[in-house]
């Protein structure tokens, strides 16, 4: 808005006797304002997505004060701001053409030395829009938009996802269009340069950082099928590969023509000498890679590989900075926890987090039932096998009774609680986490961990799962903080589905 407003009182006071100020009037002031405003927004979302430099800078305390979490959300502000200054500058083109044209030759003659005429005839609409290099680039520039916002429309993406993919790779043509758009200096000097510049230099080195593995095929050590149609897939490190636990890759597989690449979290830990990824089919591409693996229709002699980009900084990758932390995942989005509660455990073990940080960590896996994720079932009985040093405590809620208080709940709250007591496990899963029925009240949650860990200034509390479960922890963790009262929690979050 600063820049709108900057830009259109230079055109309305303070460049009345230039160019074609006086022809098109006010609306040259209208057009240039959102110029200035679409070119810092076009500009900024190449920050957005510079996964590099994001994952590098949530390693700095400055997380603390830029919602680096939310890179996705505001990438998707960024863009819908620039398309209302879009549509606002396009608006303003087509009334500055209409105005123009309607002018004797003479006066466009005498008010602009940019544009030639080979005749004495007034050129109409049709010749600043299709013979003028503002006219062409611009409808250029208005059809890849409009092509780019339909395919990233979420309803689309979810169905479509490479036609998402390929329409989003059109922006390398957007931007080299945008920097000749204003090259005829029609309406004045070109700008979008200026705000291109550092973003854009940033970004291309952020993409020279990604090519370091992304074309290096990785051997295939293992796959397995597991339930809830979910593959684990287990390929080699490359060397001098080093991330942190919860964090993400994008792969792609050799055994497809199309090389597309998805984003999944590494369910392996930092200190084992391989990578893995449990992913669940949901998707085309997800359900081709289940049944290519699958052993019924699988042919060794294929040989597929893995391509990977990444590591990147997920949301849950700080855990370790906090004494005490909350982790809270549901649906797919306990992939995260698979890595980091296997790290946790490996390094309490082996003292490898001594001093101040992990001291304690509760974890709350919510999801419909058990059988929904069987497979992180599994996860969990080997974490807690490694526990020794009683660093982790689970809670387990399942959300598919509705009623808390039913008959039906009551008598499973009834023979789970007493199973715990005489077994010291649960009666469904066979683990010592506790098994709750319907879902966890995040406040009250938070406030017995803030009255049990008085004695820590901050707790984190790292979430992971749909949207609405990480909006509900984060207005949880705002309502605690309200109080006032030590430790203060810090939000983590990342949105998955």
């Amino acid at each position: 808005m600063g820049l709108f407003v900057e830009r259109f009182i230079h055109y309305s006071f303070m460049a009345e006797h230039t160019d074609l100020r006086h022809i098109m009037g006010v609306g040259i002031a209208l057009t240039r304002g959102s110029a200035a405003s679409l070119s810092f927004c076009y500009s900024i979302l190449l920050l957005t997505m510079s996964r590099n430099l994001l994952t590098k800078l949530k390693e700095f305390s400055i997380q603390q004060y830029i919602p680096l979490d939310a890179h996705i959300q505001f990438h998707k502000i960024g863009a819908c701001t620039a398309l209302f200054f879009s549509l606002l500058h396009t608006i303003g083109h087509i009334i500055n053409f209409y105005h123009i044209s309607t002018q004797p030759i003479e006066h466009l003659r005498c008010l602009t030395n940019e544009v030639r005429f080979s005749s004495d005839v007034t050129p109409g609409m049709a010749f600043w829009l299709f013979q003028t290099i503002t006219g062409v680039t611009g409808i250029l520039l208005f059809i890849i938009m409009c092509i780019i916002f339909t395919f990233a429309h979420p309803a689309i993406r979810k169905k479509a996802y490479n036609f998402f993919w390929s329409t989003h790779s059109l922006y390398i043509v957007f931007y080299f269009l945008c920097l000749i758009h204003g090259s005829a200096k029609l309406t004045g000097p070109p700008r979008f340069w200026i705000f291109l510049l550092i973003p854009g230099v940033i970004f291309i080195l952020d993409k020279v950082v990604s090519l370091r593995t992304k074309y290096i095929p990785l051997d295939v050590i293992e796959t397995e099928l597991l339930p809830s149609d979910v593959i684990k897939i287990k390929f080699y490190r490359p060397p001098n590969l080093r991330y942190l636990s919860g964090q993400w890759v994008r792969l792609a597989c050799t055994a497809f023509k199309n090389r597309e690449y998805h984003s999944f979290t590494l369910t392996s830990a930092p200190h084992e000498n391989f990578l893995s990824c449990h992913i669940k089919a949901q998707g085309p591409w997800t359900w081709k890679l289940r049944n290519y693996f699958d052993p019924c229709n699988f042919n060794p002699e294929n040989n597929p590989r893995i391509l990977l980009e990444g590591p990147f900084g997920g949301g849950n990758q700080d855990w370790y900075k906090f004494e005490v932390a909350v982790m809270v995942g549901g649906g797919i989005g306990v992939t995260p926890y698979a890595s980091i509660l296997n790290d946790l455990v490996f390094g309490t073990s082996t003292n490898r987090y001594s001093g101040v940080s992990c001291k304690k960590v509760y974890f709350l896996w919510i999801c419909p039932s058990h059988k929904h994720f069987e497979w992180f079932i599994d996860v969990l009985r080997d974490v807690e096998r490694k526990d020794v040093t009683n660093v982790l405590e689970i809670h387990i809620f399942i959300t598919q009774f509705f009623h808390k208080f039913d008959l039906r709940t009551t008598m499973l709250y009834i023979c789970e609680n007493h199973f715990q007591r005489l077994a010291r496990t649960s009666i469904f899963t066979g683990l010592k986490a506790v098994n709750h029925f319907g879902r966890p009240d995040m406040t009250s949650f938070l406030k017995f961990v803030q009255k049990r860990h008085s004695y820590v200034s901050k707790i984190g509390v790292f979430s992971c799962g749909p949207r609405p479960l990480t909006k509900s922890v984060m207005s949880s963790c705002d309502d605690v903080n309200k109080g006032r009262k030590l430790p203060y929690f810090v939000h983590h979050f990342e949105n998955f589905g």
